[in-house]
């Protein structure tokens, strides 16, 4: 299966690594490609997910300038989330196959602080104070907040490959979706 990734960002890569190893995909080649989302560097509610869209709309129009042969082309874009009063942490996977079916997962949600969410809301990076806490330089391409904020236990690669894993099982199994449509009107 040939990937193509809507980002040079190697967190990114890691997860959709993670998420085909768990679904026990093991012919594949990823190639990443710098697409621009259009959207705020931290997106909040559903600008996350046009972020995604955005980065697949540029994929497809850099593949067909470029005559790159896909298979897949993925995005992935994480932001914050505001439900009621919770805050959360997602990611966003936009996946487009090469006969124009698109799928789309979504990772589970890691709940944040409300002053937290206003800090990013206010422009703020909870990824610049997270480097100083640790003394590390380039957090969000290594453990991102999940990785902070679960202590180690929950990286951005696991994170993201949620969100990866379900656009692939919902493409891989859409035969089961149109069962169930099915057997829903008999």
């Amino acid at each position: 299966m040939n990937i193509v990734l809507g980002s040079k960002n190697s967190s990114k890569k890691r997860s959709i690594e993670i998420a085909l190893t768990q679904l026990g995909i093991t012919d594949y080649t990823i190639s990443c490609i710098d697409v621009q989302s259009r959207v705020s560097s931290k997106p909040i509610n559903e600008e996350i997910l046009i972020g995604a869209q955005n980065r697949t709309i540029a994929l497809i129009n850099y593949c067909q300038k470029n005559s790159i042969d896909y298979d897949v082309l993925i995005s992935l874009e994480g932001g914050y989330e505001q439900i009621e009063d919770k805050y959360f942490i997602v990611t966003y996977a936009d996946l487009f196959t090469k006969d124009w079916q698109r799928f789309t997962g979504k990772s589970q949600g890691m709940q944040i602080s409300k002053k937290m969410f206003e800090w990013v809301k206010n422009g703020k990076s909870l990824n610049k104070v997270i480097e100083s806490i640790i003394g590390v330089d380039g957090n969000k391409t290594k453990g991102g907040i999940t990785g902070y904020l679960s202590n180690g236990r929950y990286s951005r690669d696991e994170f993201d490959a949620s969100a990866v894993m379900m656009a692939f099982t919902s493409m891989k199994n859409s035969e089961l979706y149109l069962r169930l449509e099915e057997k829903m009107w008999e």
